[in-house]
């Protein structure tokens, strides 16, 4: 196919390729006429002949007007449709977030995989209803939007269920599909329908728990054959622990004979709901109601129990203990408590040669005299004491550069002074504008990400809920162990993070509030200023999982925090309105007042570069949980 890239097809400029694959190239392009980005999917003809063209072409402007009338939150929206010089092309949405087949080859927690797959499977329940099937569902014809919301794209093969469809416009469309995922039927080249999705998305479903295609060969064919003949191998003989009820469900959506799979993806859907809900069932559990108050909460186990099979790799949640579990759990906050009391003096003295950097999660735990510094550097002397009791009483006048060790976690604070900043972009998605002036209240705010081990501390207590994994992306055991003390924790909700906080003496931080700390006064695009590599930042392409919180000196913001931009997303306290910042008031705005999600920040590892901007706005439900979440705190100086 010829080089596209400088030309134009009509409104469209050709910017750069995106991808290339049998039956079309894609490109990103701008549209002149409404001045955005679009993806503009350029069919090949050059295979085809003449004699077929043009009937080919009409198949191609039917299939457009049909895919332009699909309109589903989580399906690429087809915005038009051309033809330049004999080839036909569709425009659509252009997603800057990659693809899923990019954030595979390693299994991912069977919360996280139903969680990524649900809106995928429901805008197939959505096109299936519309009397379309894709006939191509993979990981790569699932997007990912800058906000992280995943998106299915590709229906430009799909085959329109339509009886005044005549032969000659689809019958030469049985055997397409990509072989990995194509379900047997698709290999005899019977009659597809609907169930050949499902069999696609099980398989989609299964790579993404056990982190391989269920059938690989040397040869397409093979592959085909494979399908249409030998056994399943079971899943859950590469994920112990995977749940029994979600292995039944793989089963059956990848049933070789279609008549023993769900007859509709709305079966599936309901299937994987009931998993999801049963998740979010123990996750709505009530809180404990009092700070060190005995755990109300028997679905989990605790943070740091004596069993030799603490910390399993599958983040299975199990039943903790009775009235012997709250006993050895005080004994055991009780001992963490002189251990760590014992290396935070010898570090005091010297005796391990650490500085305020290395002593992470061990600063501040006992101190008497809180002394804030205006060096760049964060120094702090440490004065033990008996009653290490969080307090907002800060004696010296702060400035920037000024820290402040946590007694309850021992998190360095850094202090943000009072002051109008610019927020919002202009170069980004709809809700992050219009930018506005905010006045805010001199505060507080975590240098790093809450870590593993401080959050450890509120679960010994008995008021923090352990998370509800162990493991992350890449590491089979995360949560309580040593190795990754120091890294951010992950899988905890909002209410979780709130709790967190207040339990250390401080609060989450406002929206508004963490901009600030991560951009400064002088609207930079990263909180370093401006220029993004994998030196300053986690995101995409560095690490492929978190990384230890503090980990990058080039990328702190102006008042010295780090990892404001990738390793995790944070909770913040607002509800998020995409429309807040048209009605914000100007001075210490508190988000919207009601909402159904909750505003994260900062973007993630697994995030890009328009991901991992902290103008960057992005939301999820106060219940939901991930291996790409953390949090920090704030506190009113």
């Amino acid at each position: 196919m010829t080089n596209l890239i400088g030309q134009s097809l009509g409104r469209y400029h050709i910017l750069e390729q995106l991808g290339e694959g049998g039956m079309a190239t894609v490109y990103k392009a701008y549209d002149t006429r409404l001045e955005t980005d679009v993806a503009v999917k350029v069919i090949r003809t050059e295979n085809l002949a003449p004699s077929v063209l043009e009937r080919s072409l009409k198949r191609f402007e039917r299939e457009a007007k049909a895919l332009a009338r699909l309109t589903h939150p989580n399906i690429v929206k087809v915005t038009d449709y051309g033809e330049y010089e004999g080839k036909p092309y569709l425009v659509m949405e252009y997603l800057p977030g990659g693809t899923l087949k990019q954030k595979l080859g390693k299994p991912l927690e069977w919360q996280e995989a139903i969680h990524i797959l649900l809106p995928i499977a429901r805008a197939l329940d959505f096109a299936h209803r519309q009397n379309m099937i894709h006939r191509d569902v993979k990981p790569a014809n699932i997007l990912t939007t800058a906000d992280g919301e995943p998106m299915l794209t590709d229906f430009g093969i799909a085959k329109i269920i339509d009886e005044e469809a005549t032969q000659d416009l689809t019958g030469t469309s049985a055997a397409i599909g990509t072989p990995e995922y194509m379900a047997p039927e698709q290999a005899t080249a019977k009659s597809v329908d609907k169930r050949a999705d499902i069999y696609a998305f099980g398989v989609v479903l299964y790579e993404m728990l056990t982190g391989r295609k269920p059938f690989i060969a040397d040869t397409p064919m093979a592959v085909l054959i494979k399908h249409a003949i030998e056994p399943l191998p079971r899943p859950s003989q590469f994920v112990r622990d995977l749940p029994p009820r979600l292995e039944q469900i793989l089963l059956k959506a990848l049933a070789k004979n279609r008549e023993d799979r769900y007859q509709s993806m709305g079966e599936l859907v309901n299937a994987l709901e009931e998993m999801a809900q049963n998740t979010r069932t123990v996750k709505q559990t009530p809180r404990p109601p009092a700070r060190n108050a005995p755990p109300t909460i028997t679905e989990k186990i605790p943070a740091l129990p004596p069993s030799p099979d603490y910390g399993s790799p599958t983040g299975v949640l199990r039943e903790g203990a009775g009235g012997e579990g709250n006993a050895w759990r005080k004994w055991i906050s009780l001992g963490a408590l002189v251990i760590l009391l014992g290396i935070a003096l010898a570090i005091g003295n010297g005796i391990l040669g650490l500085g305020t950097r290395g002593m992470g999660p061990l600063a501040g735990l006992a101190t008497d005299t809180l002394t804030p510094t205006l060096t760049s550097t964060p120094t702090l002397t440490l004065t033990p004491t008996k009653t290490p009791v969080p307090t907002a009483t800060f004696t010296p006048t702060p400035g920037i550069g000024s820290t402040w060790a946590r007694p309850a976690d021992g998190m360095l604070m850094m202090f943000v002074p009072a002051g109008e900043f610019t927020m919002g972009s202009e170069n980004g998605s709809t809700d992050e504008s219009p930018i506005h002036t905010v006045t805010l209240d001199a505060y507080w705010i975590d240098q790093t990400e809450v870590t593993n081990q401080m959050y450890a501390l509120c679960a010994q207590a008995g008021t923090c809920q352990p998370p509800e994994g162990t493991r992350s992306y890449t590491h089979s055991s995360y949560y309580g162990n040593p190795e990754y003390d120091n890294f951010p924790v992950i899988y905890v909700d909002w209410d979780m993070a709130k709790t967190y906080c207040e339990w250390a003496g401080a609060r989450l931080p406002t929206e508004a509030e963490w901009e600030k700390a991560a951009r400064g006064t002088d609207g930079r695009t990263y909180p370093w200023g401006e220029g993004l590599d994998c030196n300053k930042a986690n995101y995409f392409g560095c690490v492929g999982d978190t990384i230890a919180v503090g980990s990058y000196d080039d990328g702190k913001s102006p008042y010295g925090l780090f990892d404001m931009a990738g390793n995790v997303w944070e909770w913040v306290a607002d509800w998020y309105d995409s429309n807040y910042y048209a009605s914000s008031p100007s001075n210490n705005p508190q988000g919207a007042a009601a909402g159904r999600s909750r505003v994260l920040r900062g973007g993630s590892w697994g995030g890009d570069g328009y991901g991992v901007r902290p103008a960057n706005r992005y939301w999820d439900g106060p219940s939901d949980i991930s291996f790409y979440v953390g949090f920090r705190c704030a506190l009113s100086q």
